[in-house]
């Protein structure tokens, strides 16, 4: 947000209590009257009007005066983009208050001079491009504020508040951390509706700061709806016509977004009467005018416009790093890909990674690098230049690595990985084709290590996270007090995603502000757990190869735009396959999904269609494959197909008779998860009944008890039904058990995966539901969860994350394997193969393996009615360390038949000496 409102001018003669002689007040009121009425449209009039108030103010030695003219002279310079008059009044200021300091801290409108010299001061540095030093002088700004809180009863100080927040929050728009930039939008927000007397410009500019981000996460029609709403307002009211030409800037961009390129040139002729010569926003015109021409395949005419661009940035002869002409040769750059220019756009490049000098000097320049190094790949591999392509792709790997650790809230990383994921395709793309070219074998490990680095990013920093704060040595208020605030941070926002309420808005503000700070304290002072947290290491292949053992091979998937990578490794022997993405791959992996969860879906048509899923995407990858125990990383919309439904002759022989199979989101995990040994194995087992509370809008499950209590049969433990099957005897003992199984109803919240649920007892008082969102702040120390609940593993897909689901957030909490769902499970047939499940793992198959028993039991059993369909046993997967689990009742016969061993061996020895 460059260019700001103007702020109400309300300084009075009363609030001048030294002023001596009314009449040059009388005009230096005239004069401040008419430089607000050049504010806009004649910087030269109004800077005359200004020097006039400042030689008047000066003579008579009225300090506020020449600092009100000071301040909305500079205010104004940065609406014209004037940097020298804001550096010189900056000295100025600077000298005023270090001189009259005594005077200054008399006056009545002290708070605001004081703090409006701060806000001038981050406003210089943004419109410098220096974000890091703007967002520090904001910052202190704002924590003058918060030290100082009775200076927000000056509406001025407010007004100024407000729009520093709102900088702040562009800033962070700047570096991609948009949900952290939302919160201060929405708490500004918040703020204006609590008084009043805040004109509408305030929000109105908020709603088009929001829609820049509506833009940025792909929501197109909600951002231009945002902008449409208000931009009147801007070209009747204020007659800002900087706002007006960046507002329409967004629409056209939006339009073209959604191919509606008329509509776009619609807005651009709209734009263009607001384009007065020599303006200094005439670049914003030309930069759409070239994407236009883009749209319409008028190559000459766009790169004209941008050539234009590029030329009046150049004259500006900013220093280094000159983020805005970076930008503009990419753009260049783009254009030239998107016209097969690769060469052109590569010079293009080259040059725009020129203008950025030392990108670690700022986030936002490492923003900006690795967009660059992301779109000179493309140009690499277009040209065949393989081996400069993977040396780019470990300068970008490494600027990723770089600022993961400044994205603190998971969206925010979310988003950043999700950016960047075309990096790595490149990257296998280049590891690929030079394998191709040369078969070296190191080639393959080059491009499992790419696909490992895109994979489960969040997932497993949270599990260093919680491996940190172990060996850190943190001390036990500083983690005490992290929980209680997390903990807290979940109550509210489960609260407010149930009844928004500003209130508990603002309170979840401020806690997240403490919460962020704290982490940032411990990063700081607690340098291993920096380490460890942010340890951006990935296994290696070879690694891989020596945690498998000789009847276990490992097969990733990375799922690109342009091809889909499978790489399959066993303890001897590596291998990479490619195969192209076509839309008609996804028709048949939706098709085979649609099919799969629907009981009545033809059997026949559905083996047809599976058989060419496997012939395409799996069997290039296993068909040489003896090991029994096959761990799949999926990836993509590979996620909702269970590979053991998947057939391997066109009629109902199915994967899972060939080979055990379980998942893991990476190799990384796999090897976290499998050093993790829990010797516990006893059950705790939750089975509500859903039948007697009035409030409950979940049916009787009418297998669920069954199927808790037959878990018994095979291990020790507890099953706890119907008003025993609560949320809080959960949290009370789940902790003391190895093996937690719930036989209860999963819903799927799909538009916020963090809110859906696994439902106990409901009671009229007091929480039945386990959100996603609470296992975040669990710590428990179990080797199984079975979530034998409906769409249990399913939940929102994310690129390299998979499901944000019920299953993920038990990882989060310390689990190492999961038994869930892909879709809505059949009450009756779960009963079954839970029950095999839990007594092949009693008999000591390895998790995987009883799982694969149990559907093979249940296909052979019903292999002569509707219930062999896939929808019936496939759904069920398991996931994570696979590990046989070892019974206590087998211990306790291991035990006795050593004991009995040992005393048969003492009888046999005594007779034979008595003998």
């Amino acid at each position: 947000m460059r260019y700001i409102k103007i702020l109400v001018f309300i300084i009075t003669v009363s609030q001048i209590s030294y002023a001596q002689n009314a009449s040059y007040i009388d005009d230096l009121d005239a004069d401040f009257e008419k430089a607000y009425e050049y504010y806009y449209s004649s910087k030269d009039s109004c800077y005359f009007y200004f020097n006039r108030i400042k030689t008047t103010a000066t003579a008579n030695q009225d300090i506020p005066y020449l600092l009100e003219a000071l301040l909305r002279e500079s205010w104004s310079a940065n609406f014209h983009n004037d940097l020298p008059i804001i550096k010189k009044n900056l000295r100025q200021l600077d000298s005023i208050e270090r001189n009259n300091k005594g005077v200054i801290d008399t006056l009545y409108l002290r708070n605001y001079y004081k703090t409006s010299i701060q806000y001038t001061k981050g406003l210089y540095e943004y419109d410098l491009n220096n974000y890091k030093n703007a967002l520090k002088y904001f910052n202190q700004f704002v924590k003058t504020i918060e030290d100082n809180p009775d200076y927000l009863e000056d509406p001025e100080v407010l007004k100024l508040y407000l729009s520093t927040t709102s900088f702040i929050g562009n800033l962070y728009v700047k570096e991609g951390k948009y949900k952290l930039a939302t919160d201060f939008y929405e708490k500004n927000l918040r703020t204006i509706r609590q008084n009043d007397d805040i004109g509408i410009g305030f929000s109105n500019n908020i709603q088009i700061l929001l829609a820049d981000i509506y833009q940025k996460e792909g929501q197109y029609e909600k951002a231009n709806s945002s902008i449409l709403k208000v931009l009147d307002y801007y070209i009747s009211i204020t007659k800002n016509n900087n706002r007006v030409i960046t507002s329409y800037q967004r629409v056209v961009e939006n339009h073209l977004k959604l191919g509606q390129s008329d509509s776009a040139r619609f807005y651009l002729a709209k734009m263009k009467p607001f384009i007065s010569e020599k303006h200094p926003l005439s670049k914003i015109y030309l930069a759409s005018s070239a994407q236009i021409n883009k749209a319409l395949n008028n190559y000459s005419a766009a790169e004209k416009d941008l050539e234009h661009v590029i030329g009046y940035l150049i004259a500006k002869n900013k220093p280094l790093p000159d983020e805005e002409l970076a930008q503009a040769y990419q753009e260049i750059g783009l254009l030239h890909m998107y016209f097969r220019q690769p060469k052109k756009a590569l010079s293009s490049y080259e040059l725009a990674i020129h203008k950025i000098a030392d990108p670690s000097k700022s986030t936002l320049s490492q923003t900006i690098y690795l967009q660059i190094l992301k779109n000179k790949l493309e140009a690499l591999n277009s040209l065949g230049s393989y081996q400069e392509s993977l040396e780019t792709t470990q300068l970008a790997l490494d600027v990723l690595d770089n600022l993961k650790p400044s994205f603190k809230n998971n969206s925010d990383k979310m988003f950043l990985m999700e950016d960047a994921f075309p990096v790595f395709e490149s990257a296998l793309e280049a590891s690929f084709n030079l394998f191709d070219q040369t078969q070296e074998d190191s080639l393959i490990d080059k491009a499992f290590y790419y696909s490992e680095k895109s994979k489960s990013v969040l997932l497993t920093e949270a599990l260093l996270g919680m491996q940190a704060t172990e060996f850190a040595n943190i001390p036990k208020n500083i983690t005490e007090k992290e929980q209680l605030l997390k903990s807290r941070i979940t109550y509210l926002e489960k609260q407010l995603n149930n009844s928004p309420n500003d209130e508990l808005a603002s309170e979840l503000f401020d806690v997240k502000k403490t919460y962020r700070e704290l982490i940032s304290t411990i990063e700081t002072n607690y340098k291993t757990y920096f380490n460890l947290k942010y340890n951006a290491q990935v296994i290696s292949l070879k690694e891989v190869q020596n945690l498998l053992d000789s009847n276990t091979a490992l097969v990733s998937y990375f799922y690109g735009n342009k091809a889909i990578y499978s790489i399959t490794i066993t303890n001897n022997s590596k291998s990479i396959n490619q195969v192209n993405h076509h839309d008609a791959l996804e028709k048949n992996i939706n098709s085979v999904y649609s099919m799969l969860k629907n009981p009545k879906s033809n059997l026949e048509d559905l083996n047809n269609q599976s058989f060419q899923l496997y012939s395409y995407l799996a069997e290039p990858s296993i068909k040489n494959l003896n090991e029994e125990n096959i761990i799949i990383i999926t990836d993509g919309l590979l996620n909702y197909i269970p590979f053991s439904s998947l057939s391997v002759n066109g009629a109902s022989k199915y994967l899972i008779q060939n080979h055990a199979i379980s998942y893991v989101n990476s190799a990384t995990l796999f090897k976290q998860l499998s050093e993790k040994e829990v010797m516990n194995t006893k059950v705790l087992a939750f089975a509500p009944s859903f039948t007697d509370s009035k409030s409950s809008k979940l049916l009787a499950l009418p297998h669920n008890r069954t199927e808790a209590e037959d878990i018994l049969k095979y291990f020790n433990g507890k099953t706890l039904t119907d008003n025993d099957a609560t949320l809080q005897n959960f949290n009370l003992e789940s902790t003391n058990y190895g093996v937690l199984h719930f036989a209860t109803h999963a819903i799927l919240d799909d538009e916020n995966p963090e809110y859906s649920y696994l439902a106990f007892q409901p009671k009229e008082n007091g929480s039945s539901l386990l959100y996603v969102s609470d296992l975040y702040n669990l710590n428990l120390n179990t080797s199984l969860v079975t979530l034998s609940a409906c769409e249990s593993g399913i939940g929102d897909l994310k690129r390299g994350e998979g499901f944000i689901s019920l299953a993920r957030g038990f990882y989060f909490s310390g689990v190492t394997s999961i038994s869930s769902t892909l879709w809505k499970i059949n009450d009756a047939s779960s009963l079954n193969i839970m029950e095999g499940f839990y007594k092949n793992l009693s008999e000591g198959l390895n998790k995987s393996q009883a799982l694969q028993q149990s559907q093979i039991s249940f296909i052979k059993d019903n292999s002569q009615n509707a219930l062999s369909h896939p929808y019936y046993w496939s759904g069920f997967v398991i996931s994570g360390n696979t590990k046989a689990m070892v019974t206590s009742n087998n211990w306790i016969w291991y035990v006795v038949g050593f004991t009995g061993l040992i005393v048969v061996g003492y009888i046999i020895r005594k007779r034979r000496k008595s003998s």
